[in-house]
């Protein structure tokens, strides 16, 4: 039973985390549901540990691997970074709210590959994320058409009505999300030899897409592009016709030729290059250590005192809209490094996993995840998109997922 309520929870978390508000209103009090969601797990987790001696068992299997193997050994030394960082950091609870939230993705982590791996249960988690991505892409058609639910500042650009978000409360975070299923649901389109499955797989492909493309993202944009390369490289060169194609029809359709027009308008690029110039002087400032975690935003103004040149409009603790300069502006050296392990190591993670393993449905579900892994990091270049767990649990989750069932395989469980 245990067993069972764990899985329930690690799903109905999948499907929650982007559907529903980050604080959904109880009796007059707003609570994080998903959040709940995933203490519960945890401490679910933690109750079967101390009732169930296989689960001890697999626990302590799990501590030793998660210690010897290099992608955790990263994790691990990040996280540690990140709490050294509290001592420093002028935002102390701040820095405190972001390191924790860092290691419940690496407990979450650890669950999914020690204790949630079965082949049925990893099934189950991709076809809640399945379900989840279809629900969020109908809302958002729904929304272009509606403007249910889409806040005001997302109405009425030139080049569209709406930029939507559906339930994802913003348009760049909906289109991260959305990267990272796309390819992954392209492949099983492809997989697929049941006829009603396949038709499915393929509209639910167009669906995401499109919706990808009305949420205005130039970044989504971008990441479309670099994943369809990936994926041609890694697949089928005739992948390559598709982005001819792509390329070809954003010269028709106002919303996409807009956008991409506008990734090199100097204007609309200068907020973030001067965010990221703010990012380089509190490097240079604290390169071994970093302001500390989270701390980007609480320095900010300070340095457009300092650095006027670099104020743009208004703004005002505002976030540095790249990943890696905040995490080396934030932690310095350590945690810049083992940041960059991580991300490398998951890909060659990833695709040894795709190499080796039998099980056809996931082998081509994880060559689309794979080059969404590939979009998904480069448009960390433009935005945080590893801090918005409506977007970055999934690449946690799935790499769990990958490295669960390679686990299992080696260990013969």
């Amino acid at each position: 039973m245990l067993d069972r309520i764990l899985h329930v929870l690690i799903c109905l978390y999948i499907i929650v985390l982007p559907l529903f508000p980050s604080k959904v209103d109880f009796g007059g009090k707003a609570l994080p549901l998903a959040d709940i969601l995933l203490g519960v797990t945890i401490l679910v987790y933690l109750f079967k540990l101390i009732v169930n001696c296989e689960s001890r068992d697999r626990f302590i299997s799990g501590i030793k691997d998660f210690f010897t193997d290099y992608l955790s050994i990263f994790m691990g030394i990040l996280a540690l970074m990140m709490f050294i960082s509290i001592s420093y950091a002028v935002e102390k609870k701040l820095a405190l709210g972001e390191s924790i939230r860092f290691v419940v993705y690496i407990i979450i982590f650890f669950i999914i590959k020690y204790e949630n791996n079965s082949k049925h249960n990893i099934k189950d988690m991709i076809n809640s994320y399945i379900f989840t991505t279809t629900v969020l892409s109908l809302f958002g058609i729904y929304q272009y058409f509606t403007g249910f639910g889409l806040d005001e500042k997302f109405k009425n650009y030139e080049y569209a009505r709406f930029k939507i978000a559906s339930t994802m409360e913003n348009p760049n975070n909906l289109g991260a999300f959305l990267i990272l299923a796309i390819f992954p649901i392209i492949m099983l389109a492809i997989y697929e030899k049941l006829m009603i499955k396949k038709l499915f797989y393929s509209v639910l492909s167009s669906l995401v897409f499109v919706n990808i493309v009305l949420t205005g993202s130039r970044n989504a944009i971008i990441g479309i592009a670099i994943g369809l390369v990936v994926l041609a490289l890694l697949y089928n060169f005739r992948l390559f016709i598709l982005l001819a194609i792509l390329g070809v029809i954003s010269l028709f359709v106002p919303e996409i030729k807009e956008r991409v027009l506008a990734i090199n308008d100097p204007i609309q690029n200068q907020s973030r290059v001067y965010l990221w110039e703010i990012a380089k002087r509190m490097i240079k400032d604290h390169p071994l250590f970093g302001v500390g975690n989270g701390n980007y935003v609480s320095l900010y103004d300070k340095y457009t005192d300092i650095y006027p040149q670099f104020k743009f409009y208004n703004f005002t603790r505002y976030s540095c809209h790249n990943s890696y300069l905040k995490v080396q502006s934030e932690l310095g050296i350590i945690g810049g490094f083992s940041f960059i392990a991580i991300l490398i190591s998951s890909l060659v993670k990833v695709k040894k996993f795709v190499s080796t393993t039998k099980d056809n449905f996931l082998k081509f579900f994880y060559t689309g995840f794979l080059a969404s892994m590939v979009a998904f990091y480069a448009m960390n270049l433009f935005d945080n998109l590893f801090v918005a767990p409506k977007t970055t649990a999934y690449f946690w989750i799935f790499l769990a997922i990958s490295q669960g069932s390679m686990f299992k395989i080696r260990n013969h469980m």
